[in-house]
């Protein structure tokens, strides 16, 4: 029997960044599923336990901060590594990052391989 496809979730709700990110990993043979903001983010995350989330911080209804720290203090969902994946290029965002739960910050413009990296280096 094959293995499972790892699932990732991709949080954005910048439709373009979703897209690459998508057919990016799924390129490397990832399920990913996706959402546009905190909330949807908070229920998908719960329904479908992905093995990994990247997270936009800067978004509408829940931002990436409090999405973060809401999935890290929910049972379900804590164990799940999370790469936040955001615009503030600074080491108060990273901190604050690291501080609601996050197991990584890359700031925009990322590298793709380095995002693929860091997803194997965190579910592997």
């Amino acid at each position: 029997m094959a293995d499972e496809k790892k699932k990732i979730l991709v949080v954005d709700d910048e439709r373009d960044i979703v897209n690459l990110i998508t057919d990016f990993l799924e390129g490397l043979d990832f399920q990913v599923v996706s959402a546009s903001d905190g909330e949807k983010a908070l229920q998908i995350a719960i329904a479908e336990k992905p093995d990994l989330i990247t997270m936009d911080i800067m978004m509408s209804n829940k931002d990436g901060y409090e999405t973060c720290l809401l999935l890290k203090e929910n049972a379900a969902t804590s164990q799940i590594p999370i790469i936040v994946l955001t615009g503030r290029n600074s080491e108060q965002a990273a901190l604050a990052a690291e501080s609601f739960g996050a197991d990584y910050y890359l700031s925009k413009p990322f590298s793709l391989e380095e995002l693929a990296s860091v997803i194997n280096h965190l579910i592997s």
